[in-house]
């Protein structure tokens, strides 16, 4: 994967050759539902904030891309931002703070597990305890 525009690319394709709204896997075997929509992709698992723009998938990779291929997950469940199980080189913890604004010490709204799910989907990454590996 040479950068998160190209994995964006990626998704994009992946979703245009199936049929929309997509059913996509959770690592535990749950399902939510994903559409293509203007600027990103709707989940129906993320309750009042169904939105993923663009720019999740592309830091996501990025972030990837500069930690070797793998980073952690993060966890917005149990820690604060900055906090060892949410840090900042993190996915969740990056893009709570990159695009949502979050800062150190606040709490971050949990958005990984679909962010992960489309990139497994997709055939960008693979899952692995706590972590998200770059394939």
């Amino acid at each position: 994967m040479k950068n998160g525009k190209t994995a964006v690319d990626v998704i994009k394709r992946k979703f245009q050759s199936n049929d929309s709204p997509v059913r996509i896997p959770l690592q535990k075997g749950e399902v939510f539902t994903a559409k293509l929509v203007e600027g990103g992709i709707k989940v129906d698992n993320l309750a009042d904030q169904p939105f993923l723009p663009w720019n999740v998938f592309e830091l996501a990779v990025d972030l990837l891309i500069q930690n070797g291929g793998q980073a952690r997950r993060g966890d917005a469940m149990s820690f604060k931002l900055g906090e060892n199980g949410l840090p900042l080189n993190s996915i969740e913890g990056h893009i709570a703070h990159v695009v949502y604004g979050k800062q150190i010490g606040e709490s971050v709204f949990r958005r990984v597990s679909p962010i992960a799910a489309i990139l497994v989907w997709a055939g960008i990454c693979e899952y692995a305890p706590r972590e998200l590996i770059l394939l």
